[in-house]
């Protein structure tokens, strides 16, 4: 029996950066690789796991690997979705249900305290350097997104939720945003094989 692992994640930059947390991942796995296919899939914002999420499963990534996988779903989501928030709000549990019903093995909730800017902040000195700040700039905001919306500003550029980051995930320094956040990450790095991060 194959193992896939499936990630459905909001946006564009959270598949850049799941990828990265994966790629790092790997480097602690006992075997130095997983013996695992993976799957990114954008559902398009927290919307998209209602709906998105099933169909891309069904007629996407289960043809593709046919009967003989085992599938473990991560759904990937903020806590906090402020002015994103579909109404009425996602029933994860119903969503979870749909998954098992159509061949999902294991469904797993991984989610962003609050917002995945928030975890984006955890190397603010990344994102001062691609953004091309200086070390001393002042990082107000109400939140993690709006922290983030500011600092673009300051650049003059502008920060989209979702829309691919155009090089900053690869200026954040993942091993440490990865450390900074492993209680919520760990169930992942668990359906990866890799053991807690220390």
């Amino acid at each position: 029996m194959n193992k896939c692992l499936v990630l459905f994640v909001e946006g564009d930059t959270e598949v850049e950066f799941y990828k990265q947390v994966v790629a790092n991942a790997r480097k602690l796995h006992p075997a130095g690789r997983f013996d695992t296919n993976i799957e990114y899939r954008n559902v398009r914002g927290v919307g998209g796991f209602k709906s998105i999420a099933l169909r891309k499963f069904t007629k996407e990534i289960k043809p593709k690997y046919g009967d003989d996988c085992e599938f473990t779903i991560v759904l990937c989501s903020d806590t906090d979705v402020f002015d994103f928030a579909p109404k009425p709000p996602i029933k994860w549990d119903e969503v979870k249900k749909d998954l098992a019903n159509n061949g999902a093995a294991k469904v797993i909730h991984v989610q962003a305290k609050r917002s995945i800017e928030d975890w984006f902040l955890y190397d603010i000195e990344g994102i001062l350097g691609f953004l091309r700040l200086g070390k001393n700039t002042k990082v107000s905001g109400k939140n993690g997104y709006d922290k983030l919306q500011r600092l673009y500003k300051q650049a003059n550029k502008v920060y989209y939720k979702g829309i691919q980051s155009n090089g900053m995930i690869g200026r954040l320094n993942i091993e440490k945003i990865a450390n900074a956040v492993k209680e919520q990450l760990n169930p992942l790095y668990k359906a990866l094989g890799v053991e807690k991060i220390k």
